[in-house]
């Protein structure tokens, strides 16, 4: 396999950018109209997450090991997703699919390619996707020996804590298990959209499990509006490693920074540490207080411990008593931190802004963990936790 040349290839692909990507569902939709109702009607996000995950498996064709584990657990994760055989009913994603998914990418390449598109070529692209075919399966299989695909969950309980902010609780028809500071891929069947959500709880012996989410977007705004207790959600795979890696360094201290609804993964780590405490801050930061939605539960959780700091601060306030300005700002003057892990959850400028803070007030960016989950990436190519220092704290910002 000419791994030089699958890169070529790939550059030169990826100059047409989303219209590859459009061309690629285009056909695999005329190859296979059954697979449709696997995806949303807008594919606009679904795109590029194409194209992120394909350019991570090409960059990494010959580190075995890399690739190896990254398509397994894509396999892992696709196995959430249903197609629909003549009679209307959900099917699992089969052989038979990943086949018309490699015949819609051999086309779009020879669409793309014209006439750098030799046989050779194609006999490479043939060989490197009937290895990532392989291990996805692979991946799949295992999986199967230790959890469903996915969980149909109950919605047990729906706060509204601003207009735009909401919180409820669902049960999970079987144990659904992850690790504080990971999230799950959620779908409202009526949207056909899967969103990836954090746990705001350490798993619980009951099994129920508390999301945090603000309304940006259809998906969130649905929640937000029209989420109703007895509705019923859709959880995939849990996944991420940058936060659930919280203890890695369990004789260093804590120091957790959120910004909005961010707070979630960092408050079922603080639920987690409960078990094991050790010196913890956590500053969560808002607009203005009313951004604080959780402000009450969480000065309960600090009330109950004599190891956790909690610091809320705000950029604007009238007779506000506590700390004023950005959650990374305040996090800096409550340092220096230089022996201390640091967990970082946000928007992507809050995140970018207050690694950025953190690393120019003396913090190692090595200790600094951070996961960014966004419409563009697939979620496992952000669990790299120093690809995400790196990408927020210097020249390399995205």
């Amino acid at each position: 396999m000419d791994v030089v040349g699958l890169r070529q290839s790939w550059a030169q692909l990826q100059v047409a950018g989303p219209e590859a990507a459009r061309y690629f569902y285009a056909t695999l939709f005329t190859i296979a109209p059954e697979v449709r109702s696997m995806f949303p009607t807008n594919m606009r996000y679904q795109e590029d997450k194409l194209l992120a995950a394909l350019g991570h498996i090409v960059s990494h064709v010959d580190d075995e090991r890399e690739l190896a584990g990254f398509t397994r657990r894509l396999g892992a994760d696709h196995r959430r997703f249903r197609g629909a055989d003549r009679q209307g009913r959900a099917v699992p994603l089969a052989q038979g699919h990943y086949r018309w998914v490699g015949q819609a990418l051999l086309a779009t390449l020879e669409r793309f390619l014209g006439p750098r598109w030799t046989p050779g070529l194609r006999a490479d692209w043939t060989a490197a996707y009937e290895v990532v075919t392989r291990l996805m399966l692979a991946g799949a299989a295992d999986a199967e020996l230790s959890s469903p695909p996915l969980w149909e969950a109950e919605v047990l309980r729906v706060q509204r804590r601003r207009a735009d902010v909401c919180v409820f609780t669902v049960r999970p028809n079987y144990l659904c298990e992850y690790l504080p500071g990971q999230s799950l891929p959620v779908q409202v069947p009526q949207l056909r959209l899967w969103r990836y959500l954090s746990p705001a709880n350490a798993p619980r012996a009951d099994g129920t499990i508390e999301f945090h989410v603000r309304a940006t977007g259809r998906f969130s705004t649905y929640l937000v509006r029209r989420l109703r207790v007895g509705d019923q959600v859709l959880l995939g795979s849990p996944t991420g490693t940058a936060l659930s890696s919280y203890g890695r360094s369990p004789h260093l201290r804590l120091l957790l920074v959120a910004g909005g609804t961010g707070l979630a993964p960092l408050r079922a780590v603080v639920e987690a540490l409960r078990a094991e405490p050790r010196p913890t801050t956590l500053v969560v930061g808002g607009r203005t207080p009313d951004d604080l939605y959780d402000d009450a539960a969480v000065w309960e959780l600090a009330g109950a411990s004599g190891w956790l700091r909690y610091v809320p601060t705000v950029q604007t306030a009238w007779r506000w008593s506590g700390a004023v300005g950005t959650a990374g700002d305040t996090a800096v003057r409550l340092g220096p931190w230089r022996d201390t892990d640091v967990l970082v959850c946000g928007s992507p400028q809050m995140t970018r802004e207050t690694i950025g803070a953190l690393v120019a007030s003396g913090v190692a960016a090595q200790r600094i963990l951070a996961e960014v989950y966004d419409h563009c990436q697939y979620p496992p190519l952000a669990g790299q936790a120093a690809a995400a220092v790196r990408d927020f704290s210097g020249t390399g910002v995205r």
